[in-house]
């Protein structure tokens, strides 16, 4: 790429482009600057992409997006979280023996983005009936 500078005519300047420092640093328009920030705002689009396809480097558009109020674009939608019915587990007709340490016990089940922990003493049955409802749900 060919080096710009002050003396150059504003005709041969890239698109957006005011002047060109001697050190080589540009200065762009303000309306240029709006105008990319306000592509980048748009939800889906690639920051890396719109400063390849304008010749900017994504780290000075995204500068411009957090000084133009850009700061806040929008995020991609969250994970929607699946609805949970718990049930109380039948009496039990003989508790479970009583032993000397135990372990804390923990699972956790991750499906579609969601994650489930199941945490204290877990029997199969309160499993089974975990495992029954996202099977369900999925």
């Amino acid at each position: 790429m060919e080096s710009l500078n002050e003396r150059e005519q504003p005709s041969q300047l890239p698109r957006g482009v005011l002047r060109v420092r001697s050190n080589g640093k540009r200065l762009y328009a303000d309306e240029f600057k709006a105008e990319l920030v306000r592509q980048c705002l748009v939800p889906g689009t690639s920051v890396a992409a719109t400063g390849l396809a304008h010749g900017i480097n994504a780290n000075l558009l995204r500068r411009w997006i957090g000084l133009h109020g850009g700061g806040e674009r929008a995020a991609a939608p969250s994970p929607t979280l699946l609805p949970v019915t718990l049930q109380a587990p039948p009496p039990a007709s003989n508790p479970p023996p009583a032993r000397g340490r135990v372990e804390p016990q923990i699972i956790e089940i991750e499906i579609h983005g969601a994650r489930v922990r199941l945490q204290g003493p877990i029997d199969a049955q309160r499993l089974g009936v975990v495992l029954d409802v996202l099977a369900q749900r999925s």
